[in-house]
């Protein structure tokens, strides 16, 4: 008897997929094909209730309905850049997510994530794993929920240009500060060391950088009796020049 019942189980599932037109609908109109589970995949910002709780999707929806509306919902989340749902066959839905990738902490009233083009996320960054440096800069914010100042703007992208270049490295930065049209610089707290760079800074660039902050590192860590914190001006071309401040 099971080997029947997963033989007509088999046709039923293969009828229903097969025939893109009235499988559906006649799928929605069996119980048996509502949803047992609900994943939730790509979220990092939103934790997999909220993802739930903005999309409407809940356990016992049936797998053949049609997903639009619930990513429409989904998709006008601040914090999702594109969703998709699917279904896995025969009780499962899984909802995709690829939220917006925000490039510093912004003051804009309150903490708020900022992406490099300039939203500003209406997102509380203590309810979320955000390791995000501080931009420094006071901005503001318009009525759309961006950044209106062009200079704060451009700062904010060149600092996430950095982070799609260099992850590693702006892993350990800490602080964001514009130096008006001059470039950024990047506050490290571990190690302490303050970097400087200008605006579109190459990648070969960045490479002699990371390999000046090891160098200086490694001579910190073998001369104790140096004082002040470390300065590194990679805005010359083809050189990084070093000094220590304070």
């Amino acid at each position: 008897m099971k080997i029947v019942r997963r033989a007509l189980l088999l046709a039923l599932l293969a009828g229903v997929a097969s025939t893109p037109w009235w499988g559906p609908r006649a799928g929605r109109r069996i119980a048996w094909f509502a949803a047992e589970r609900v994943e939730v995949t790509g979220a990092r910002m939103l934790a997999p209730h909220e993802v739930l709780k903005a999309s409407g999707v809940t356990v016992g929806l049936n797998v053949w309905t049609d997903p639009a509306p619930y990513v429409a919902a989904l998709r006008r989340d601040p914090a999702v850049a594109d969703a998709e749902i699917v279904r896995v066959l025969p009780r499962t839905l899984r909802i995709r997510v690829t939220e917006k990738a925000p490039a510093a902490l912004v003051q804009a009233g309150t903490l708020r994530p900022a992406t490099a083009d300039g939203e500003v996320l209406a997102l509380d960054p203590s309810r979320a794993p955000l390791d995000l440096p501080l931009f420094t800069a006071r901005v503001r914010v318009d009525g759309r929920g961006r950044i209106a100042d062009a200079e704060a703007r451009a700062a904010l992208a060149e600092a996430g240009r950095l982070g799609s270049l260099e992850p590693a490295l702006m892993a350990r930065v800490s602080e964001v500060r514009p130096m008006g049209g001059d470039g950024l610089r990047l506050i490290l707290s571990s190690p302490a060391a303050d970097l400087l760079v200008r605006d579109g800074i190459s990648s070969e660039a960045v490479v002699r950088l990371r390999a000046a902050l090891d160098d200086v590192m490694r001579r910190a860590a073998a001369d104790t009796t140096a004082h002040g914190r470390p300065v590194l001006d990679a805005r010359f071309d083809d050189q990084v020049v070093v000094h220590r401040q304070g």
